[in-house]
């Protein structure tokens, strides 16, 4: 038990030391949906709760400054 504590340790001083220091943006990770055309009217056409969905994802993505 003692050896597993004594390996334990400096494994985890280890790991400890490799942790990131970027800060995390709340952008990261997401993007606009930006469908083509086509697909909008296809969407718009048969499956409206998915285009509010769309909508509502850019428009927080947009009041988050995150739009490219």
């Amino acid at each position: 038990m003692l050896k597993c504590l004594a390996l334990t340790l400096p494994l985890c001083a280890l790991i400890t030391g490799c942790q990131t220091t970027n800060k995390q943006n709340a952008c990261d990770g997401f993007a606009p949906l930006r469908p083509k055309l086509e697909t909008t009217v296809y969407i718009l056409q048969n499956d409206r709760p998915f285009a509010n969905d769309v909508a509502a994802h850019n428009r927080l993505l947009s009041s988050l400054s995150c739009g490219n």
